[in-house]
């Protein structure tokens, strides 16, 4: 055993070096991780055979119950409770006498102080052993000769076999919290992953009526004018067809609803993207009949009419085949989802966004006809109000990315096609990033998006100034505290620099710069209506294009500053 002691280390290490040569997925690597904790634990249970057994059972008594603490902790635990047991045992070696002088005879003899036969290092069983004969010594089972030598040297020996222990507790102590580390890493990108998917995904009723909705909910359309927003849309199709094909040259929109925000949202992203579902029948009554096998195909209808919605307000804007906005529309198909009970679609989109529908299934059933909807829950942030039509000309609509589509139920679901669009949460933000995937105007960025690398970078105290400068313009962020100051500590020596240093670092810094182009003085918060929200979206997003970032925190943030982000938005606004 002890050989095989001797060679866990080394064993670990090419076990390890194996494993970074290979690539493989989160879920792969989860599963590798919590291989090598399996390792660690039969590693520890191997030192603890080591031990001679009654040090085994002093150890388990002085230690207690370990129930609930993680891997590295029970392991410090351990090695806390092991040094406490060298020191114990270090600090009652007593003073060794020799035996008192033998005459027999007339004849004396002598002994040495320490018996000749029992000495250091001893084995194992050897160390059992003269625990067994001190203890029947001390009962005076046996003779007192060299009692206090073979006492000495049971202490002395147990010190020297507790502090092997202890050393190898405290190396793989180390390899938890490596695996912890490396698992707290894989959970926050998981974690981002998911809040990410959540914020993008919509659930709606399928109830065939039109629909306002948010990733927190259903959001709720006043009626105070008397107005629906059906009534509206219906307005706006009947107005832009009397204006006469000599206006609709020009691309034209009619407003059909304002949105309302409530105060107390967010703090960076103020406006959560919204979503505006209806028939598809009340912009293109004669649909298709193959619309169906469209959908399968992945192919594109064209409509008269087409919906675009920004932070402020949606619009309903005339297509045209030449020149303005496309006609073209996608046509997509919705799927069952048993293990949901809901129909879903995920589009091609960076980042991805979901549309669900769930349904309740009687008496336990996947699918229902016709389809039972859901209730969602009311998101109270954002409000939507009918209004007036009035039409006005919209500039460089062929340019416009708009995210519309016509989604189409199984045929046994007895459900109508619906049209959905989702809205651009930014005034102007109209062309999406194509490694960011989000909405900005690139004419009003503060600049052409560059090349850059943000893998060479090297962290100054000019740099440091810089990032502390323009972060400072914002509301104060934990998040943003927790990452200067790794950069401080980068800075000092006291910490490595890691991937996420450097994002965050030459962002900060890139962004910086951005601002400055579009003439907005340090320190400074753009004013007048939605200004500060506007520019920063532009640049944000401009920066994430120049070093080709997607837009998740997890690639700017570390786990513990996306959790202080958490904490903070709960304290401010719960």
């Amino acid at each position: 055993m002890d050989v095989l002691a001797a060679k866990l280390a080394e064993l670990d290490t090419k076990r390890r070096q194996a494993e970074s040569a290979v690539s493989v997925n989160d879920a792969a690597w989860q599963a590798l991780l919590e291989q090598r904790l399996g390792v660690i634990g039969v590693e520890r249970d191997i030192h603890v055979q080591r031990l001679p057994e009654f040090l085994q059972t002093e150890l388990s008594i002085a230690a207690g119950s370990v129930a609930g603490l993680a891997p590295a902790q029970a392991l410090i635990h351990y090695k806390t409770v092991l040094d406490d047991m060298i020191a114990g045992k270090l600090a009652a070696i007593r003073p060794i006498q020799a035996p008192p002088p033998w005459t027999s005879g007339g004849v004396t003899l002598t002994y040495p102080a320490t018996n000749p036969k029992i000495v250091s290092p001893l084995s194992k069983p050897e160390l059992e052993a003269l625990a067994n004969l001190v203890h029947l010594q001390a009962t005076g089972q046996l003779g007192q000769k060299w009692a206090s030598h073979h006492d000495a040297l049971l202490k002395s020996e147990s010190a020297r076999y507790l502090g092997i222990a202890s050393n190898a507790f405290g190396a793989l102590a180390a390899r938890a919290r490596a695996v912890a580390d490396e698992q707290a890493r894989l959970f926050a990108k998981t974690e981002a992953k998911r809040k990410a998917a959540e914020a993008h995904t919509f659930r709606l009723a399928p109830t065939g009526a039109t629909q306002l909705s948010a990733a927190a909910g259903f959001i709720a359309i006043t009626t105070g004018t008397g107005l629906t927003l059906e009534a509206a849309i219906q307005s706006g199709i009947q107005a832009l067809k009397t204006l006469g094909s000599a206006v609709l040259d020009r691309a034209t929109g009619v407003g059909i609803g304002l949105l309302l925000y409530s105060p107390s949202l967010g703090n960076s992203d103020l406006y959560p993207p919204t979503t505006l579902s209806l028939p598809a029948r009340d912009l293109i009554p004669d649909l298709p009949d193959n619309l169906s096998e469209i959908a399968v195909a992945g192919g594109t209808v064209d409509l008269p009419y087409r919906v675009y919605g920004d932070r402020s307000k949606y619009s309903l804007i005339a297509t045209q085949a030449n020149g303005g906005l496309s006609p073209k529309v996608p046509v997509r198909a919705l799927t069952l989802d048993p293990a949901a009970n809901a129909y879903t679609f995920t589009t091609a989109d960076t980042p991805a966004i979901t549309l669900t529908f769930p349904i309740a299934a009687p008496d336990g059933s996947s699918t229902t006809s016709p389809v039972q909807p859901v209730e969602i829950p009311i998101y109270t942030g954002i409000t939507l109000t009918p209004i007036e039509v009035k039409a006005e000309p919209l500039p460089g609509m062929d340019q416009w990315d708009i995210r519309d589509g016509i989604y189409t139920f199984p045929a046994d679901s007895g459900l109508p096609p619906i049209y959905v669009v989702f809205s651009s949460p930014y005034e102007g933000a109209t062309t999406r990033g194509e490694h960011s995937g989000r909405m900005y105007n690139p004419d009003k960025a503060g600049g052409a998006i560059q090349n850059l690398d943000w893998t060479t970078a090297s962290v100054t105290q000019d740099g440091i100034d810089l990032v502390k400068l323009h972060t400072g313009r914002f509301a104060p962020s934990d998040a943003n505290a927790i990452m200067v100051d790794r950069l401080e500590k980068v800075l000092r020596g006291e910490l490595s620099i890691a991937d996420v240093d450097k994002r965050f670092y030459t962002h900060e810094i890139r962004e910086l710069e951005r601002y400055r182009a579009l003439g907005i003085a340090d320190g400074v918060v753009p004013k007048g209506k939605d200004a500060a929200s506007e520019v920063w979206n532009n640049a944000h997003t401009a920066t994430l294009e120049d070093y080709k970032l997607k837009d998740e925190e997890n690639l700017f943030y570390t786990f513990d500053a996306i959790k202080a982000a958490d904490e903070q938005v709960w304290r401010e606004f719960k």
